[in-house]
């Protein structure tokens, strides 16, 4: 039986195969309104485009491999209507996609309100004060560019700038990001922690399996297959249209770090600050799980209902419960390609004022059912794990806290939650050293589709 990937070489890169490089930039343009330019940048930028089968697999490549760019290309909801209009029929299913990080949404009551209130993005993450995708000129495209050498990178991005330009389209932001590693050599984000172990597979694409990953229909990241199976009382995504076949939809979020706040947080929190931020990830430092002693990735939290060793309220254990039979859990997951950004502050150094994070970038079939699913009813319940666990009477109803590493501080907190809530939350259970400065909803189209799309 053919795999269900057998067409993959027509996915863009970084979808399944991950652009690995430590160098990156994202750039975002606008069309500025010019339909005709927009189309004949598209078609000459597709011929650029890295398909699935052109990223090397390896990182680092082997001495003596010259470096090289790779480009993957992002169109929003306004890009791909002002491109073909006619399109605008097929992604209005795709309601978060369509409405964009900005845009209405429901609340448990069913009332309206906006994306930014229901995810968090509120005070100083407020969309008010990103640096891009928030009010005014919005962003059309949003080109991601790697390679494994820096000047190999400003070529390249270098090459763009003058490609949107010979087309009448606007650079509205380059944002560069640039790998961080421990001494031991390994990738981490700015808190310290080693990054990037809990990636899931994809059933059809071998050389994404990892030992103790789980294994995810293709369905689940790209459009046009097959995905998990749905509970019945779920609500049925919408049936992507053809042109949308091997594409997928791109989550793209600014994240600064206080990372100065973060320790001094730590250490208020207990004599042994390593041990606090252990707790508040559900990870030591050099990415050994708090509920594994040997295992980096195959665990569960089972037979930790009360939280004694994993806390509930532990950054992993909120945004992956890793235990599909009463989470669900494997509906939810999604791809995530991040990058750090800005240099790296040693957790004994003191704050130097400069701005560095992580620029998160994910790929998923469903912004509602994975990204915003997990932003919004996972790490920022704060009756999330407990809440789902009580249902199999495996744990009592109550607060577990927010997710430190992806929830607001107390003050944050207690504008939007019952003071009685707030009060129940743990001090270790606050976040607030994460600020969203930016965010954009994308879709990577097929590499046939680009061409569709450029009219061409």
């Amino acid at each position: 039986m053919a795999s269900p990937l057998a067409d993959s070489s027509q996915i863009q890169g970084n979808v399944l195969r991950p652009f690995r490089d430590d160098h990156q930039a994202f750039l975002f343009l606008s069309f500025r309104s010019d339909r005709a330019g927009a189309r004949t940048w598209l078609d000459a930028a597709a011929s650029r485009v890295t398909g699935t089968e052109d990223v090397p697999q390896n990182r680092p490549a082997p001495d003596g491999t010259p470096a090289r760019a790779l480009l993957n290309v992002g169109l929003t909801a306004t890009g791909l209507v002002l491109l073909q209009p006619q399109v605008a029929g097929d992604l209005a299913g795709h309601a978060a996609f369509w409405q964009g990080p900005l845009g209405t949404r429901l609340d448990d009551s069913g009332a309206i309100t906006t994306a930014p209130a229901l995810l968090g993005d509120l005070g100083p993450g407020d969309p008010s004060q990103w640096v891009v995708g928030g009010p005014g000129r919005p962003v059309d495209a949003l080109l991601t560019v790697a390679s494994g050498g820096q000047g190999t990178l400003q070529d390249a991005v270098e090459r763009e700038v003058r490609e949107a330009a010979r087309h009448g389209l606007e650079v509205l932001l380059v944002q560069w990001g640039e790998a961080i590693r421990n001494d031991d050599g390994k990738r981490i984000e700015h808190f310290g922690f080693v990054d990037g172990i809990s990636q899931p597979g994809v059933r059809g694409f071998p050389d994404t399996v990892r030992p103790g990953a789980p294994v995810i229909a293709a369905g689940e990241f790209v459009l046009g297959h097959p995905g998990e199976r749905r509970p019945p009382s779920w609500t049925p995504r919408p049936t992507p249209a053809p042109w949308m076949r091997n594409g997928s939809f791109q989550v793209f979020r600014r994240l600064r770090q206080d990372v100065a706040g973060w320790w001094q947080h730590m250490g208020r929190l207990s004599d042994d600050p390593s041990h606090a931020a252990a707790r508040a990830l559900g990870r030591h430092l050099d990415g050994r799980p708090l509920a594994a002693a040997d295992d980096l990735n195959s665990f569960s939290y089972q037979g930790d209902d009360d939280g004694s060793r994993t806390p509930r309220y532990s950054h992993i254990r909120k945004v992956n419960p890793r235990e599909d039979a009463v989470f669900r859990d494997r509906g939810h997951k999604m791809l995530r390609r991040g990058i750090t950004f800005g240099s790296r502050l040693r957790r004994d150094e003191p704050d130097d004022g400069q701005e560095r994070g992580m620029l998160f970038n994910a790929y998923l079939a469903s912004i509602e059912d994975q990204f915003e699913y997990v932003q919004r009813r996972w790490a920022t319940d704060p009756a999330f794990p407990s809440s789902t666990l009580s249902r199999y009477g495996r744990a009592g109803a109550g607060v577990d806290g927010l997710d430190p590493v992806l929830g607001p501080d107390a003050r944050a907190a207690a504008a939007t939650l019952a003071p009685e809530v707030v009060r129940g939350i743990p001090a270790a259970a606050f976040g607030g050293f994460v600020t969203t400065t930016g965010a954009v909803y994308a879709f990577a189209p097929s590499l046939p589709a680009l061409r569709f799309l450029a009219g061409s």
